[in-house]
């Protein structure tokens, strides 16, 4: 694996005779200082076009269970008037609703009343129930105005705090520019999941938004290995001489070859079109390459969005 140092080093000797060390001096000095943004360029296009540089992420899809049978949960509920949702032991909600009106919660003798008024679209509403007793909580929307009301939930368990109670949902998102700091885009064919009786599977049990939103189905919790294509690591001036870049050696082996190509313009014209010419070619037969460099990075995200 090579080393930033290695990369200067061959795009010097690239542009003119240089040894075996970098000497850093008026004849080189402006050169070693471009060279951290066309490293970038390079980097960029190989790892987004030609050999992609693949990773991937843990995401333990765990959901919690409702009170409300999904069925009646998920479904819009229109009305005019009222309408009841109840779970006994309840410690938590979530729910959906758009229209003008109250959702009140009841637990024993006490009533706890939540103004809603959101004309426009769905907006959510989740908080804690404080229910030390487990008694019976109903949960009932009033309005005498049309509200439609979906996702609701009632569940035994409690948080911290009200942000943390998650929200109820038939497909579940994951944002992967989130997840990670170097996303690039999902690999299709590289989503394995892990569910019960040890199963270990290829999976196309999940769809994708745009080009960085995951979605998973609510009824297949398990863990979910997914494979993304990065974005490299930008070079930059306070990168170490003895950073290792993590790309193929036929990647590494090219990338002086564009930066020599940049750098030499002005100095030798002539010089920097060859450089680049076989730069391009090197390009194209990674681009029809079938074998795609596969760096594996594994990080813990549990939980649900």
């Amino acid at each position: 694996m090579a080393t930033w140092y290695d990369i200067k080093l061959a795009t010097l000797q690239k542009m003119f005779s240089a040894g075996n060390t970098i000497v850093n001096d008026e004849s080189t000095a402006d050169y070693l200082a471009a060279m951290p943004y066309t490293a970038n360029e390079g980097l960029q296009m190989l790892a987004t076009a030609g050999k992609f540089l693949t990773k991937s992420i843990t995401i333990v899809h765990n959901v919690v269970n409702n009170l409300i049978t999904d069925e009646t949960a998920t479904k819009i509920n229109q009305f005019s008037g009222s309408s009841e949702y109840v779970g006994d032991g309840a410690r938590s909600y979530y729910f959906e609703v758009s229209g003008k009106g109250t959702a009140t919660i009841f637990v024993g003798d006490t009533e706890t009343v939540i103004l809603i008024d959101s004309k426009s679209d769905f907006t959510e509403f989740k908080g804690l129930i404080p229910n030390d007793d487990g008694e019976e909580v109903r949960l009932v929307f009033e309005s005498q105005y049309p509200m439609a009301v979906r996702n609701v939930a009632l569940y035994l368990a409690t948080y911290e705090t009200p942000e943390e109670v998650p929200a109820y949902r038939k497909k579940y998102y994951y944002n992967m520019k989130e997840l990670t700091d170097d996303f690039y885009m999902i690999d299709p064919k590289g989503i394995y999941y892990e569910g019960d009786y040890d199963s270990y599977l290829q999976t196309s049990e999940f769809w994708q938004e745009g080009t960085s939103t995951l979605i998973l189905p609510r009824d297949h919790e398990g863990s979910y290995t997914i494979y993304y294509r990065a974005y490299p690591t930008e070079i930059n001036t306070e990168t170490e001489d003895e950073y290792e870049l993590p790309l193929d050696p036929e990647v590494l082996a090219i990338l002086p070859l564009y930066m020599a190509s940049q750098l030499y313009k002005d100095d030798d014209n002539g010089i920097a079109t060859s450089y680049r010419n076989e730069f391009e070619v090197a390009f194209e037969r990674l681009r029809n390459s079938a074998n795609r460099y596969a760096k594996e990075e594994f990080v813990s995200e549990s939980g649900w969005i």
